[in-house]
């Protein structure tokens, strides 16, 4: 589960302070408890019952959840200052609530854009967006583009500074 701390930021489940605005404490959001499965040291999800084989318990999006490869920091708006993670594989950025980066703004679609990370390499594409997905100082919106570390991206009015480790 995320953890936030006073002011909004995204943060290590290990970390005591904010590193952003040095603050203590932290709100956890409110849900439902997540999903668990069982499974055996053979490595598979196992609902019979097994003799000799030692079984625990493990929680579905922990093990589901690809490695952080990369983050997007608001630089305007509402959420300016709060940072998202990039994980391998596809991350939506929209208003959706299933999208894997959320933004609160009324110029962002629902699935608005996608980066994915395959292969070593980041690429932006627009998911047929209403206001357009922007790459750095373009003033013509983009379809698909490679992402750099530094990028700037812009989706509606939603400015986003791009890293990658």
């Amino acid at each position: 589960m995320s953890k936030f701390c006073a002011s909004g930021h995204q943060m290590e489940e290990s970390w005591e302070v904010c590193p952003y605005c040095q603050k203590t404490g932290y709100a956890v959001p409110q849900a439902p408890l997540p999903k668990t499965r069982i499974e055996s040291d053979t490595g598979g999800a196992s609902t019979a019952p097994t003799v000799g084989i030692t079984r625990k318990t493990v929680l579905i999006s922990d093990k589901r959840k690809s490695p952080v490869v990369g983050w997007l920091v608001a630089m305007n708006g509402d959420q300016k200052g709060e940072d998202f993670r990039v994980r391998e594989g596809q991350n939506t950025l929209g208003t959706s609530l299933d999208a894997e980066i959320v933004l609160k703004d009324s110029t962002v679609s629902d699935k608005h854009a996608s980066i994915r990370y395959k292969d070593g390499k980041f690429f932006l594409t627009d998911l047929d967006s209403t206001n357009g997905t922007y790459l750095n100082d373009g003033k013509e919106t983009i379809a698909r583009e490679e992402l750099k570390d530094g990028d700037v991206v812009r989706v509606g009015e939603v400015t986003l500074k791009f890293k990658c480790l």
